[in-house]
């Protein structure tokens, strides 16, 4: 973006959405006709190692954010005729170091401040011998703010992500109380565009290109699989999203055109560890 050296994110439609929402489809259907279990409640907290990078057309940096974040939130399991499901409500905040290029291509160090938050519904398939197959619908919101720094002025954007992905997972008991879970998912989600508040611009909304997701994930159970009471969880999570680059859009003052710019295409790493805290009915 040209007034200031952060960009937005967002995501663009995918040929896969179908195949999840094909799979979820089959949730509402059987919670009707009663053929649900009582679902197991949680709580969870962690953290993740969060980085963001930006490329120009020419693959070189422009932009580049480490920081830790710190995640809550909500975990309900259950099960219901043939399906396993999942819905989950987290939030995760924190401040990144920012380094990158001004608009005026001066090198920039600041800090980005991140608060994310998010709701998935994932329902799995057993194939048998531990093995599932699933599917994903996720949203995530996020509110991204720059930090001025000398003379460039801070900014904040805001975008919304919908997503949709297609996973398999192996589960295997080590105990009598203890259990094994290996996922993977892989998807993307259909195109958007991010709401940017420049310092010397009118608000503007610019089109993000498409997006690819990959997240991996191990969890370790402890406590009675069955009987009613208290477990606990604690999991690993790795999670890659790509965005594409958007197209170019003016940008005006007071309805005045006075430049353009786009979103540079993104690539979101994350590594996360969390425990949790179940109930059981």
């Amino acid at each position: 973006m040209s007034p200031a050296p952060g960009r937005c994110s967002g995501l663009r439609q995918t040929r896969h959405g179908w195949l999840a929402g094909a799979l979820l489809a089959g949730l509402p259907t059987a919670v009707l006709a009663g053929a649900c279990d009582t679902p197991v409640l949680g709580t969870l907290a962690g953290a993740e190692r969060s980085r963001w990078e930006e490329f120009d057309a020419r693959g070189q940096s422009l932009v580049r954010e480490r920081g830790t974040l710190k995640m809550a939130g909500l975990r309900a399991v259950g099960h219901c005729a043939a399906l396993d499901w999942e819905a989950t409500l987290g939030r995760s905040q924190g401040a990144r170091d920012y380094d990158g290029v001004s608009s005026t291509q001066q090198a920039l160090q600041t800090q980005s401040a991140l608060r994310a938050q998010v709701a998935t519904l994932s329902a799995w398939l057993p194939l048998g011998a531990g093995w599932s197959v699933g599917s994903q619908l996720g949203y995530r919101q996020i509110r991204r703010g720059i930090a001025a720094s000398g003379p460039v002025l801070g900014y904040v954007e805001r975008f919304d992500q919908l997503q949709a992905a297609l996973g398999g997972r192996y589960q295997a008991a080590l105990g009598q109380s203890l259990r094994l879970a290996a996922s993977g998912w892989l998807g993307g989600g259909p195109g958007g565009r991010v709401r940017v508040d420049l310092p010397q611009a009118d608000p503007v909304a610019l089109p993000l290109g498409r997006h690819r997701l990959l997240v991996l994930g191990l969890q370790l159970e402890g406590g009675e699989p069955l009987g009613a009471g208290w477990s606990w969880q604690a999991g690993l999570a790795y999670r890659r999203e790509q965005t594409g680059a958007g197209d170019a859009r003016a940008l005006l003052r007071n309805g005045v055109p006075v430049g353009a710019a786009l979103q540079p295409r993104i690539v979101q790493q994350h590594l996360g560890a969390s425990a949790a805290a179940v109930y059981r009915f």
